[in-house]
């Protein structure tokens, strides 16, 4: 009985460690390149290793002038054109336009060192928040 005991504690001890090992964490990053907008790059990784990123642009409607779900539009085209992107999903309100995107590959690539990426951006202008 003492052996199966010990079995099982080893056992549950094993399943606590390989469940607590390297906890995966999310940072942000953000800029505002224009009064008004705020893009925010946020990457996930597991230690210094980058495992996923993803971006996202908010518009101030009212600092921008934009008016109406039309004037919105043109400024996600534009937006998009700019920043050649492809795969974006925006939604929009009376007080803010939002744009979702893939971030930018390079410095925020998978599998790449988030210490590197940290660097890159912040040279970019980027702020850790």
């Amino acid at each position: 009985m003492k052996k199966i005991l010990g079995v099982i504690s080893v056992f549950v001890m094993l399943l606590v460690l390989v469940a607590c090992g390297g906890k995966a964490e999310t940072t942000t990053f953000t800029q505002s390149p224009v009064a008004g907008t705020e893009v925010s790059i946020i990457v996930e990784h597991k230690g210094d290793k980058i495992t996923g990123a993803s971006a996202k642009a908010v518009f101030d409607n009212e600092k921008l002038m934009i008016t109406d779900e039309a004037a919105s539009e043109q400024v996600v085209e534009a937006f998009k054109s700019s920043s050649n992107l492809e795969d974006v999903k925006v939604k929009y309100s009376k007080k803010e336009t939002v744009i979702t995107y893939d971030a930018p590959a390079g410095s925020v690539k998978s599998g790449t060192s988030f210490k590197a990426g940290e660097k890159e951006l912040t040279d970019m202008g980027f702020e850790k928040k």
